[in-house]
């Protein structure tokens, strides 16, 4: 099938509150509408996660970027447009300040201080990013595994109780193998950068 069709497929069953089974710019992961509580919760049922666990929110642009967490810094884009520039390992980033409320509250982690944060990647993937522009809001990406499990870095190395669970497995890339097994996490503060997972 071609590329097209998968993501006019994949946007169909997103829309209807589906899981999808896709690739990434990292390896194969679980998404849904990342405004659809009921099909994030489903994600939480199928890996086996803790609810207190968060999960990583994919956007394709700049601009959905602003729209989540408002304006940030000249150097965060930097950072940014760097990683993709020069095709580094994929980089999700923890934002403090959000700016759209839709977003469910099981996406955010709270600290000790009772402040709440949030772990959005700008995707380089082509397909991630097609699918994310034509459903026009932003898809959860997380591992497609069982909690606890290690991650498939092959479509067939996805377990069988992950593949009988989901609603869609997109039918492109199947034979390839993921270049990395997850993003690094990072937290800008001031102008510099901790890095949360390397």
């Amino acid at each position: 099938m071609s590329f097209y069709k998968e993501v006019e497929i994949s946007v169909e069953k997103l829309k209807n509150g589906k899981i999808l089974l896709y690739p990434t710019d990292t390896i194969w992961g679980l998404g849904c509408d990342a405004f659809n509580i009921n099909a994030i919760k489903k994600i939480y049922k199928i890996k086996n996660r803790k609810i207190y666990k968060p999960m990583i929110l994919l956007v394709e642009n700049i601009d959905r970027l602003y729209s989540l967490v408002g304006k940030i810094s000249d150097f965060n884009i930097k950072i940014i447009s760097d990683n993709i520039r020069y095709r580094k390992k994929p980089i999700t980033i923890i934002y403090d300040h959000i700016y759209d409320k839709k977003i469910p509250n099981l996406l955010f982690s709270r600290n000790d201080y009772h402040q709440y944060s949030i772990a959005i990647r700008l995707t380089n993937d082509p397909f991630c990013a097609h699918l994310i522009k034509k459903l026009d809001k932003p898809i959860i990406s997380t591992s497609a595994n069982i909690s606890g499990y290690d991650s498939p870095r092959f479509f067939y190395e996805i377990s069988y109780d992950i593949l009988k669970n989901v609603d869609y497995a997109v039918n492109i890339r199947r034979n390839e193998q993921s270049n990395y097994a997850n993003s690094s996490i990072i937290k800008i503060i001031s102008k510099k950068i901790k890095i949360l997972r390397t």
